[in-house]
């Protein structure tokens, strides 16, 4: 039997806010102040929290200024939305107010249960973020926000678009004339709508059960106004309450990109895995794991010891952590390339430290070929997990990580003279 609106507004209330995604998304770090959740994105951040039932304006203020402090030390200008329905609502409004935040969009917060929906026949087709279309969908979400979670911000972390976010388009002669996005709130029994830029519901149909395995999903979420809320209610949605958007930006210069992302498929990682390649020699495809080991290289063999939860593995992972840190100019990124597999990239300076998201990176793997480098390969790592070794490549590189590799790992070899071909 169908929820009713209060069941659909407690559901929504009691499971979506404040949901915490564990592990956090690469880049990201959520902070937990009081009731509150600030996601930090290196960029922006946001506030998310259950309904709060401070009637003390004091607390209310407090929190307000503990959320602007932490804001105010990353640079990193802030959203907090405010839902009409919680019993706080108003002394948060006013402490927002007090503090200097402008209000920004209102809409009404729209809930469906997906077997209950009744959309038209779908017409659409997925984007990938290495597509030429994905920049026309980008354009068109930008000419329609603010949106929920702006595709902009899905951009800029790469987030996988099988996983985490999943963008639909419908062209016409090969120009994007409607997209929408739709989220994966994990551990949960929703997807969101992160944005819909017509009022064209046919975009949400069919949610992507493959990828919502195990926990199917059970409702629908979006935030919208006008001819897209008309259009969502005619399909079965319900309006269960309204929600307002506050934003404050603090002094200071924010970050223009994310500390942390995914790569992507495109001309720029190709090159970097051709560098890689050439670096040391390695012939992936011949299926033997081939490769020559740079004169200005040492190799350490950790076969002997438990495999990727052995403490040791791990304090070498540090030494090579902090051995990045020290070498890589500030600006510059870090690479993780594993042949045919997803891969990540991070500003070394910008990760791994208190506050900071965790270090994404690894330069030991379990079961594939990987590297940890610079754009240009002039230092890094590179794993040739068959042979379970470890080569460091790089002057300084190795000026900084070798004694202690030496400690932990035992004496490694240097490479002299001309490249030798190490067969797997």
């Amino acid at each position: 039997m169908a929820l009713d609106m209060r069941q659909l507004l407690a559901e929504h209330d009691g499971t979506l806010r404040g949901h915490v995604r564990k592990p956090p998304r690469i880049g990201t770090v959520v902070e937990r102040i009081g009731p509150l959740n600030l996601t930090h994105y290196g960029t922006h951040c946001v506030v998310d929290h259950r309904p709060l039932e401070v009637e003390d304006s004091a607390s209310v203020v407090r929190l307000v200024r503990q959320v602007q402090a932490s804001a105010a030390a990353c640079a990193e200008p802030v959203e907090w939305r405010v839902f009409h329905h919680d019993a706080a609502a108003s002394h948060l409004s006013m402490a927002l107010d007090a503090a200097g935040f402008a209000a920004g969009w209102e809409r009404s917060v729209l809930v469906g249960e997906i077997a209950e929906l009744n959309f038209p026949e779908p017409e659409w087709e997925t984007v990938r973020w290495d597509e030429p279309q994905a920049q026309q969908a980008l354009d068109l979400a930008a000419r329609t926000g603010p949106h929920r979670f702006p595709l902009a911000t899905w951009h800029a972390m790469r987030s996988d678009p099988y996983w985490d976010v999943e963008v639909r388009m419908l062209t016409d002669r090969g120009t994007v004339v409607a997209a929408c996005w739709l989220e994966n709130v994990s551990d949960t029994a929703y997807a969101v709508v992160g944005g819909l830029t017509a009022g064209r519901p046919d975009l949400l149909a069919q949610l992507p059960s493959r990828r919502l395995r195990p926990q199917p999903k059970q409702f629908l979420l979006a935030d919208a106004d006008g001819q897209v809320r008309d259009v969502l209610l005619a399909t079965g949605f319900r309006d269960v309450t309204t929600v307002r958007s506050h934003h404050w930006t603090p002094p200071g210069e924010p970050a223009a990109t994310p500390p942390a992302r995914h790569s992507l498929y495109n001309g720029e990682s190709e090159r970097i895995a051709r560098r890689c390649k050439a670096r040391v020699g390695f012939d992936y495809d011949s299926g033997r794991g081939r490769y020559r080991a740079p004169v200005d290289s040492r190799r350490w063999f950790y076969g002997l010891l438990g495999g990727r939860n052995d403490p040791v593995i791990a304090t070498a992972e540090s030494v090579i952590e902090r051995g990045l840190r020290a070498c890589v100019r500030r600006g510059e990124w870090v690479y993780q390339y594993r042949p045919y597999l997803n891969g990540w990239e991070f500003d070394p300076h910008r990760v791994g430290g208190p506050g900071q998201p965790s270090w994404p990176g690894s330069a030991i793997a379990d079961d594939e070929f990987q590297f940890l480098t610079t754009a240009d390969a002039r230092l890094g790592t590179f794993d040739h997990y068959t042979e379970q070794t470890l080569v460091v490549y790089g002057e300084d590189l190795l000026a900084q990580v070798t004694d202690d590799l030496d400690r932990l790992l035992g004496g490694g070899t240097w490479t002299f003279g001309s490249q030798i071909s190490h067969p797997a």
